[in-house]
């Protein structure tokens, strides 16, 4: 009952981004696989920019975020703060 209910839900108070959504509830997700909540696994193809490269879940991304939001989450757009691992970031890319 529960899922009809999310799906009712997300079509009442989510903009949809096509005139007929897909309504593929995702419980969780791992590596390329995403999963509903009866545990059917469906192959991401269409993952977003967080984890088209590493996949979902990657436990080196996920301790990474982990230990920033320890410290901080988005504070302010770029170009106006110091934040250290967007720096180092910057510094590996462009060498």
């Amino acid at each position: 009952m529960r899922h009809d209910s999310e799906k009712k839900l997300f079509l009442k108070y989510l903009a949809q981004t096509s005139d007929s959504p897909m309504l593929l509830e995702v419980e969780s997700a791992k590596g390329c696989s995403l999963y509903d909540p009866e545990g059917k696994q469906y192959l991401d193809l269409i993952s977003g920019i967080g984890v088209s490269v590493l996949g979902h879940n990657h436990p080196e991304v996920v301790k990474a975020v982990v230990d920033q939001a320890k410290k901080y989450m988005h504070v302010m757009v770029y170009g106006e703060f110091v934040q250290s691992p967007q720096v180092q970031l910057a510094k590996v890319l462009t060498e």
